[in-house]
């Protein structure tokens, strides 16, 4: 079998996560079984898969694993009526919690899913001084499926996690540390016994031993692959049970957008590269990143494949009326907001390419800094553009989205290979693109489908969208180009023969 270590799914996801579920698609496709494994706790999943249109026999939980949580379980409901409240007590209920009184004293607090009428999602106990003792967390699926419990400053001190019989499968503890935060010390899976109890120092810990125990359990040859390397590498590194193992990167492997084969290594993919060797592969999204790290590390292997492919028979023929249209004026940017994607920078170009062309529009797409995004949007009210840029969030029908715009930009000063960019061609569109470490040089044809610009340099890039704003026809052109480049390398039957080679399927 084959998995893919990852942290977690989530309502919003990051290209990681994107990532990951359409190379799941594409192994399906090919009747490949594999399977999503996700370390963290989570009470929604069922929520969360089905709004990524993933089977819940895609995904395998670590926590679900051990609390012995049927892979199909469906979605229930539970209401107050079935939460044994004190029946002498007073209930008060409003959209997002109840609240549980004894005259005067607030003695418990049932939380709802949002946007749920009354779906219960948490239970809060109070003590006679109102502080939070004890809290019960249920699942979406309908049962508790753990407790924590809190000391009287309300810091979390211990958590109990149950199966369906409401035994308990994992306790962990947690302690303060030199800053006065309180973090994870010691993890406890329970076993029939006391004497059958394991104990880890962390998450990692048990991962490690949730991997053992699908390895061992898998009767042919057992393939990981780890999407995030701050949850797969030392887990990996630290298997006693055989199995091939290898590391995806989606991430520029050295810190501080530096030199590749000078600057130090990202932390996370440090004990990777101690001993490559130990790696059956790592794999990365484009050539330029393969050829920097073998430069690097000669011992590694490593292999550039596409994390986004398609169907050349289903790419449309050309590009939409809209993205050519003389009059459209509306660009885009799909990505993380934080300050490494310089997205104070695309704001600046933009006002640059307004006073050429009046009522011009940025739209972008993603989450991620708040407060990042709040300087974002004081910028466009000092520039007067605030009408013109808008903040979309994250969206999941962004694929039907890309075909409304001109043109796809991107300032960032690091990656690892941005999906966008991608997807944003398999739709036709052009890119414009500031050259950094990794993807735009691979993945631009420059002054064919798109344009490469130097990092920093604001008055070239207004200048490449104003040329491409004003000659529909060239935009035409290079969206055409973009389609016909993409057909070829990102087809999904030679990217998956890619994955069989590097596999070895």
């Amino acid at each position: 079998m084959i998995f893919f270590l990852d942290e977690y799914l989530l309502q919003k996801n990051s290209s990681v996560e994107h990532a990951a579920a359409k190379r799941l698609a594409l192994f399906k496709r090919f009747n490949q079984p594999a399977v999503i494994l996700t370390r963290d706790f989570d009470r929604l999943s069922v929520r969360t898969l089905e709004k990524m249109k993933l089977a819940q026999t895609d995904v395998l939980n670590m926590f679900d694993y051990f609390q012995h949580i049927p892979s199909d379980m469906p979605e229930k409901t539970v209401l107050n009526d079935e939460m044994n409240l004190p029946t002498l007590d007073e209930v008060s209920v409003d959209a997002n919690q109840s609240q549980v009184t004894d005259g005067d004293r607030l003695r418990r607090q049932v939380g709802y899913i949002p946007e749920t009428f009354g779906h219960v999602f948490y239970q809060n106990y109070l003590d006679d001084q109102g502080n939070e003792v004890e809290r019960d967390l249920w699942d979406a699926r309908g049962f508790r499926s753990a407790t924590q419990y809190f000391g009287r400053d309300g810091l979390l001190t211990f958590e109990r996690y149950y199966d369906l019989d409401g035994k308990p499968v994992i306790e962990t503890y947690y302690a303060g540390n030199q800053a006065d935060q309180m973090q994870l010390t010691r993890v406890v899976l329970k076993g029939k016994t006391i004497l059958d109890d394991r104990e880890f120092d962390d998450l990692d810990g048990l991962f490690t031993h949730f991997l053992d125990e699908l390895a061992d359990a898998d009767p042919g040859e057992t393939i990981f692959i780890s999407d995030r390397p701050g949850v797969g590498v030392l887990p990996l590194r630290n298997m006693q049970q055989a199995a091939k193992k290898f590391i995806y990167i989606p991430i520029n492997h050295v810190v501080n957008n530096g030199n590749p084969q000078t600057n130090p290594v990202d932390g996370y993919l440090k004990p990777a590269f101690a001993d490559p060797a130990k790696i059956d592969g790592f794999i990365v999204q484009t050539p330029s990143q393969r050829d920097a790290i073998v430069k690097r590390f000669p011992a590694a292997k490593v292999t550039a494949i596409p994390a986004v492919t398609v169907d050349p028979k289903a790419l449309p023929q050309k590009p939409t009326e809209a993205t050519t249209a003389v009059d459209n004026k509306k660009l885009m940017y799909v990505g993380r907001i934080a300050e490494e994607r310089q997205l104070d920078q695309m704001i600046r170009a933009l006002g640059l390419v307004n006073n050429k062309i009046p009522g011009v529009e940025l739209d972008l797409y993603g989450y991620g800094d708040a407060d990042y995004q709040k300087k974002l949007e004081a910028l466009t009210k000092d520039l007067k553009l605030d009408k013109q840029v808008h903040f979309k969030d994250y969206v999941t029908d962004l694929a039907q989205r890309y075909e409304q715009y001109t043109m796809l930009l991107n300032t960032a000063a690091t990656d690892g290979g941005p999906l966008a960019i991608l997807e944003a061609q398999t739709h036709g569109l052009p890119v414009i693109s500031y050259r950094f470490h990794y993807g735009p040089s691979d993945e631009i044809a420059n002054k064919e489908d798109g344009y490469l610009v130097p990092q920093n340099d604001l008055a070239i890039m207004a200048k490449l969208i104003v040329d491409l704003l004003q000659h529909p026809e060239k935009r035409a052109a290079f969206g055409q180009k973009a389609l016909e480049n993409v057909s070829q390398r990102l087809d999904e039957a030679s990217v998956y023969k890619q994955w069989q080679q590097v596999l070895g399927l």
